[in-house]
């Protein structure tokens, strides 16, 4: 008789690998927020570089896989939706920015920043799938 009766493999996850990478992050982050906080810059991007780097060495150099076809899958989802509700916001505001100007409201430049932001992610998305497929 196994002795997995649970149905599951022994297969190592990369589970502890994923969270050990994002933690590293995470830290990095906090870090750098933390040292700009203290008024030490530098400080603060050494750490967040510190924690950046402990990341890709987590990620490149893990003994296990760490995203299988499930993940790839959720991403490919997730990937879909964001860039649907990023181009909804940006098909229904921004015709609609020259009309307020022209009624004499101000658009705040954050808005007409995070509207050439979007603009910007669909240009590189054009240009990657377009470099995509000429590879394929």
């Amino acid at each position: 008789m196994p002795e997995n009766t649970h149905g599951r493999t022994h297969r190592p996850s990369g589970r502890r690998h994923r969270v050990a990478m994002y933690g590293l992050l995470a830290a990095g982050i906090v870090g750098h927020i933390a040292g700009l906080r203290a008024g030490a810059p530098v400080v603060a991007l050494g750490v967040y570089w510190a924690g950046f780097l402990g990341f890709l060495a987590v990620w490149k150099g893990s003994p296990v896989t760490l995203y299988d076809e499930r993940h790839e899958e959720m991403e490919a989802r997730t990937a879909t939706r964001t860039l649907g509700v990023v181009g909804a916001a940006l098909i229904l505001v921004a015709p609609a920015t020259p009309a307020l100007e022209a009624a004499g409201y101000a658009i705040p430049t954050l808005v007409e920043g995070a509207l050439f932001g979007y603009a910007a992610v669909f240009g590189v998305y054009g240009l990657v799938y377009a470099a995509v497929r000429l590879r394929s």
